[in-house]
């Protein structure tokens, strides 16, 4: 199947939304919790909840008074996380969807004078 130039961008531009969706689920996440500042979480599509639980038996009695953070690693961190991985997921799937789309509404009449002229061939052949 030869796509048009057309139907090409479509396809250059849906791998920029999978790239784009990589880089958000593959960046950083930080957050305030009792004892760090700037904790790392991880990332939306690599982190480890078991850290979370280790360091927030660690931190719950690391508090202090000028603390601006919530809570825990383990309170905090999931929805930061979850968070950054389910935006990620939902731009694939808009890139998935609208793009395929695209490119079946894109899609021009096809060719089929060659295979109406091997089927009449065929008919007059059984003759």
């Amino acid at each position: 199947m030869r796509l048009s130039r057309a139907q090409q961008n479509v396809v250059y531009v849906m791998a920029a939304f999978f790239a784009i969706a990589i880089a958000i689920g593959f960046w950083p996440v930080h957050a305030a919790v009792f004892g760090a500042p700037s904790y790392s979480c991880g990332s939306g599509f690599v982190h480890s909840g078991h850290k979370w639980k280790i360091d927030s038996a660690t931190a719950s009695n690391e508090r202090t008074s000028n603390d601006a953070a919530t809570g825990t690693p383990s309170d905090v961190c999931p929805d930061k996380v979850y968070g950054r991985r389910d935006f990620a997921l939902l731009v694939v799937g808009f890139a998935v969807v609208v793009g395929l789309l695209t490119l079946v509404l894109m899609q021009g009449p096809q060719d089929r004078s060659s295979s109406a002229l091997q089927a009449s061939m065929r008919v007059r052949d059984r003759r």
